[in-house]
């Protein structure tokens, strides 16, 4: 997706709400706008008008704006999106907390080891994997933990049938974006908390597509020794090898040899029963991927995978690890969330008008991940900029950064100096710029327009 198309980022995502007032649903397109290129700390700083911030306590307080009626139109074109690509999307999910601390009057729950306040904020990230662009937010649930806990107390068959538990979050989101209507591809990625028998039985019976990183030894129905899916799999030789990028337990991406194995299993259900499933096995394949060579001070990757994608050769099984290596982009989608956006700085004092807020915030998120996929996307990059940001954009930037105009700027020349303006030094060894170097260098580029605009109405020019 772009970030500054023809029609502005708040027209796409925000327009056609109906918030009770024609006026309101107007304003609220307005207001995304400037949110977007904002990055004030304080929220009533990110406007420059305290008619705005007032106007945005306003619509998130209307009892029409709730947390799902102001993500709707974002939504509904995220959907349409992953239905008309034609190829295959992969939903990225993940759950972070949103603290909201020392806000006692709104009633939230408990977060990390209890001491703190908020939500469990369990996302759904639509992604292409052969650009790694994010098309937009299938879902988000706003998950509030039972205050108090629960007790150790409390027997496996309340833990079961509580309507509550944290462990259905997958499930429901994954149920609540539903099935393509078109037959394109959609394969749901999670993380090691996704691996619990109740979810992976689910998604077999639901016939949807899954890569999910294994976190039990499980047992399977075999007559072979060992048993265990971990045990089988790392016994076996490798089959392929190649080399690629994969993240260090601090967070850096570094480069990789890495080499994998894979194998149809069943795993047998557990014996006590912790969720809603059948008593019987779910057939599907697993792989396990781990480096080799591994630099002196690094620690090693190895990923367990379960699938349900058939896999025959060593090209299925690399596009299915590759479908795995994308799941980080839903953690740079939370960084955007919380340090680009501030969702967690949120100043409303009622939880209703909170959870709209959240609501608005993580749209605009998905339109800051959406600058780092300007720079990334390497087959877009000799395309015109000015049709994908508007002519009056690269007029602008352009004579800021070379003294004349340059209308026909590419994609790439564009990114280049929206990121000289946000700070990066533009030398060839420090890469593209990254999507917070664009966006300071998008909120300094629209001030300029802005600028522009008044000088022209004062002197009369066109």
């Amino acid at each position: 997706m772009t970030t500054l198309p023809q029609a502005s980022f708040g027209q796409i995502h925000f327009g056609g709400l109906e918030l009770g007032d024609g006026r309101v649903n107007h304003r609220i397109i307005e207001l995304a706008d400037i949110l977007l290129a904002a990055d004030a700390d304080s929220w009533p700083d990110k406007f420059a008008e305290p008619a705005d911030y007032r106007a945005f306590q306003r619509i998130v307080n209307r009892p029409q704006a709730t947390h799902n009626t102001v993500r709707a139109t974002h939504t509904n074109v995220t959907l349409q999106r992953m239905d008309e690509s034609g190829r295959t999307v992969l939903i990225l999910h993940d759950t972070t907390e949103l603290d909201y601390s020392g806000r006692s009057t709104l009633g939230l729950g408990p977060i990390g080891n209890g001491g703190g306040r908020g939500w469990e904020c369990h996302n759904s990230l639509a992604v292409d994997p052969d650009t790694r662009s994010v098309i937009g937010l299938a879902n988000q649930i706003l998950h509030r933990r039972p205050n108090p806990q629960v007790t150790k107390t409390e027997g496996v068959a309340n833990k079961r049938n509580r309507a509550n538990r944290e462990s259905r979050l997958w499930w429901r989101g994954v149920e609540a974006i539903g099935d393509t209507r078109t037959g394109t591809t959609w394969i749901h990625v999670c993380d090691r908390g996704a691996d619990t028998f109740e979810f992976l039985s689910q998604m077999v019976d639901a016939k949807r597509s899954f890569v999910i990183r294994s976190k039990s030894n499980r047992a399977l129905e075999t007559n072979d020794t060992p048993s265990k899916l971990h045990d089988v799999l790392r016994l076996k030789s490798a089959t392929i090898g190649w080399r690629g990028v994969a993240r260090s337990g601090d967070g850096r991406s570094r480069d990789v040899k890495l080499e994998a194995c894979w194998s149809e299993v069943v795993l047998r259900p557990p014996h006590v029963r912790r969720g809603d499933h059948r008593r019987l096995g779910v057939r599907m394949w697993a792989i396990r991927v781990w480096e080799v060579d591994v630099p002196v001070g690094e620690e090693a990757v190895e990923w367990m995978l379960l699938t349900d994608q058939a896999l025959t050769d060593a090209e299925s099984v690399r596009r299915v690890v590759g479908y795995y290596q994308c799941r980080p982009i839903v953690e740079e989608y939370h960084k955007a969330l919380k340090s680009g956006c501030g969702v967690e700085k949120l100043q409303q004092r009622s939880r209703s008008a909170l959870e709209a807020a959240v609501g608005i915030t993580s749209v605009l998120a998905v339109g800051l991940l959406g600058l780092r996929d300007l720079a990334r996307d390497e087959s877009r990059r000799e395309e015109p900029a000015s049709s994908v940001v508007g002519v009056r954009c690269v007029t602008v930037l352009s004579v800021w950064r070379l003294g004349v105009a340059e209308p026909n700027w590419s994609v790439k020349d564009f990114v280049w100096a929206l990121g000289r303006l946000g700070g990066h030094m533009n030398r060839p060894s420090d890469g593209m710029p990254g999507w917070q170097t664009l966006w300071r260098g998008l909120r300094k580029l629209r001030q300029m327009i802005a600028y522009d605009n008044k000088a022209r109405l004062t002197c009369g020019t066109s």
